[in-house]
């Protein structure tokens, strides 16, 4: 039995399921901006698909939150007040610092190390002026956070905002001057959590998730923040 389980074939993608990465992908990486529209007929000519995967794939990213639908007026990617930015930072700040706590609990060697190695890269990558490859690398810094934390509801939670906090992190983190502080509040935390400061590090994880309210507004219009 247990030769058979080896054996397992993994199930490869659907067609729906790679054009709902490629859209998500998009959004995340902010070639859509929030509040774009998503007509079905422009996404099965960028990709080059037939509609019912995009109307799959666009149901799929509607319940990730990546999508909003309306009726009649179709598919938009999705956009936030200000109100839902403090409410969303809010959210965050309880639940990566419950994910870490639980992390130094059970993980606490493997969460050092794979903190260390990121930040690592993510000064590379800064150093180079990499700006996409280093919004990636912060956004896999705070998923440590969650994959050493031993609780599949922290997962779970997680999953449920993941992909706009993702799509936020490109769009408040562009410019120079932000990343450098980033990436000093990323060595922050990193050195803080190695040296046994476990509430220094949760204090600068709060004012990076916080300093996310004040940004995004600076960023957006009056107009903006009350969506469409």
């Amino acid at each position: 039995m247990n030769a058979m389980n080896d054996n397992k074939l993994e199930r490869p993608a659907s067609l729906a399921e790679e054009v709902a990465a490629a859209i998500r992908d998009a959004i995340i990486e902010g070639e859509f901006a929030f509040g774009e529209s998503l007509s079905e007929a422009r996404l099965s000519s960028w990709l080059g698909v037939s509609k019912t995967p995009i109307r799959e794939a666009l149901s799929v990213l509607g319940k990730e939150g990546l999508i909003e639908t309306f009726p009649h007026r179709g598919a938009f990617v999705f956009s936030l007040t200000y109100e839902d930015i403090k409410q969303l930072c809010d959210f965050r700040i309880k639940l990566e610092t419950l994910a870490l706590e639980s992390s130094l609990a059970h993980r606490s060697d493997q969460l050092k190390v794979e903190l260390a190695e990121i930040c690592s890269k993510m000064r590379q990558v800064h150093d180079e002026e990499n700006f996409k490859e280093y919004v990636k690398l912060d956004h896999k810094f705070h998923d440590v956070f969650f994959n050493n934390c031993e609780n599949k509801y922290f997962v779970q939670a997680y999953d449920l905002v993941n992909g706009k906090v993702a799509a936020i992190r490109t769009h408040l983190s562009k410019g120079h001057l932000r990343t450098n502080l980033s990436l000093v509040e990323h060595e922050e935390i990193c050195a803080a959590l190695i040296d046994g400061r476990t509430s220094t590090a949760r204090a600068i994880l709060k004012r990076q998730i916080l300093r996310g309210v004040k940004t995004y507004r600076e960023l957006v219009s009056d107009d903006d923040r009350g969506g469409r």
